[in-house]
């Protein structure tokens, strides 16, 4: 089968071979061997590199695929020359496998990815907000997006900065008088330029997503909010963070 997809790993096995993890638009996440993928002169050896995206030949065993051939698009070589970049590529692909899985279709996710590190490579954006701008749409692709729009309870619009990440959204003061539970709660408020930040963030074409910018004070204030968001619905530690903390 042909598959297009972005390698998010690689490793080595036996003396010649590599093991890598695919995204792939029409598989998800999957894992294929790369036969003498370590071999000086080996055709393959292009395609078994991290961050590699193009179009993968792939051949079914009996508990694995193997890569038959590949046709590369794009290595991202910027981003294995770049510290930085390398880190925060490695943590967007640790964060994407997280929620895929194999034989689960993954176009939005692959799309994400591919935009995410090529705004890595240009460095018009800084590291901060690309990282925000990646956890907010990629958490909205996996079914996890906050209500930031209006209150979740009433629907009312303008009301309130106040973010409630135990009821997944914006509440406003009247709702959040009413129920004793947001009483005990501190909510998350936000200032409104982050919000509208935010507001942008989840409503862009992706293929417009890195196209602004903000102040240092309001990349600060997105980051601590994501921390706290992804906190309370991601149960799980990054290797890849202890490079970016």
């Amino acid at each position: 089968m042909t598959v297009t997809g972005m390698v998010l790993t690689a490793s080595p096995v036996k003396e010649y071979d590599k093991r890598i993890e695919l995204l792939t638009r029409e598989r998800g996440r999957i894992s294929a061997f790369v036969q003498g993928a370590r071999k000086q002169n080996s055709v393959l050896s292009a395609s078994a590199i991290p961050f590699t995206f193009g179009t993968y030949r792939l051949y079914e065993g009996r508990s694995s695929y193997n890569v038959q051939s590949a046709e590369i698009k794009i290595y991202f070589q910027e981003i294995a020359e770049d510290f930085q970049g390398l880190c925060y590529a490695s943590y967007f692909a640790e964060l994407v496998r997280y929620f895929t899985r194999e034989n689960v279709e993954a176009p939005g996710e692959l799309t994400l990815l591919y935009i995410t590190l090529k705004a890595i490579t240009r460095k018009q954006v800084s590291w901060p907000l690309i990282r925000t701008v990646y956890e907010m749409r990629l958490m909205q692709l996996e079914g996890e997006a906050l209500e930031l729009f209006a209150c979740i309870k009433c629907g009312r619009k303008d009301m309130t900065r106040n973010v409630y990440l135990s009821q997944g959204g914006l509440v406003c003061r009247e709702c959040a008088d009413k129920n004793a539970r947001l009483r005990r709660e501190p909510p998350q408020t936000l200032s409104q330029d982050a919000l509208y930040t935010l507001q942008v963030i989840l409503s862009r074409p992706v293929e417009k997503l890195y196209s602004f910018r903000v102040s240092p004070e309001i990349e600060q204030e997105l980051a601590a909010f994501m921390k706290a968001y992804l906190k309370q619905y991601i149960h799980q530690e990054f290797k890849s963070l202890e490079f970016l903390t």
